[in-house]
């Protein structure tokens, strides 16, 4: 299914009514959320992101949705939010539910979970892609915008440097824990770069990024998964280190491989 990112509030219902039949329970949640959006003056816009807009979704797909609130009304509806969530269907837990917390997880007893933020409306600049607009009562959302990336494709991957550098650091301590967990860091920051460098969109998502947007994964990515093991890690660490160089050489670089290179 195709989506139209710039839906008009009149046409939100038959938005969600064409919602694939494999996305039904997540389709029932969000136009209960519709309902209690429309009816809670305080609530000026109601948006949906993520898989559901780009028709990508499936039976696991959460419902990612953002609130844009009245500026007077903001800190009464946070505190309302919790008991919003709760009318929308019976539920197993919500998480973060702290008060004024502008964000909630909630697991539905029938498996559907929703991501809900709320922000004040005066923050909107606009109708950010791959966004449905269910309810717009003051016209927030009505033209696009290019939101800057809240990333920076250099840091990543001086970040995945100094990751790796780590692994050689930890293995020689004998951390082996630490170490597979800063290979494990440094494995998410080169693909957070290579989505960058290949245009996907998201790159910051990484490899959900990658393959949701149809992108095409670095040859050896399997080859930097290591066991429990030390000489394993040591030998995925310098693969993650010799995919790296494909993106950047530099001296540190050059160190980190030589540092991580099997005996």
């Amino acid at each position: 299914m195709t989506t139209d990112p710039s839906v008009r509030p009149a046409d939100a219902r038959d938005w969600i009514a064409r919602l694939p039949p494999v996305v039904a329970p997540q389709a029932r949640v969000l136009a209960r959320l519709l309902d209690a959006a429309e009816a809670d003056a305080r609530i000026r816009a109601l948006q949906v992101r993520g898989s559901l807009p780009r028709g990508t979704a499936d039976e696991h797909s959460d419902v990612d949705a953002l609130l844009r609130i009245a500026d007077d009304e903001y800190e009464r509806t946070l505190a309302d939010m919790p008991s919003l969530v709760r009318s929308l269907g019976p539920t197993l837990d919500v998480l973060f539910e702290t008060p004024g917390s502008p964000f909630l997880f909630v697991q539905f007893a029938d498996g559907v979970q929703l991501e809900l933020s709320g922000r004040r409306a005066s923050e909107a600049r606009g109708r950010a892609p791959d966004v449905v607009v269910l309810l717009d009562r003051d016209g927030l959302l009505a033209e696009p915008y290019e939101p800057s990336p809240p990333w920076d494709r250099d840091l990543w991957l001086g970040w995945a440097w100094m990751a790796l550098s780590g692994v050689d650091k930890y293995l020689r301590r004998g951390a082996l824990w630490e170490a597979l967990t800063a290979l494990e860091k440094a494995r998410t920051l080169l693909l957070r770069h290579h989505a960058a460098v290949t245009g996907i969109e998201d790159p910051e998502l990484g490899i959900t990024s990658i393959l949701d947007f149809g992108g095409t994964l670095p040859d050896r990515l399997d080859e930097t998964v290591a066991a429990l093991d030390a000489a394993d890690v040591r030998r995925a660490a310098h693969v993650c280190a010799q995919l790296l160089e494909r993106y950047e050489r530099r001296p540190f670089g050059a160190l980190v491989l030589e540092r991580l290179r099997p005996p």
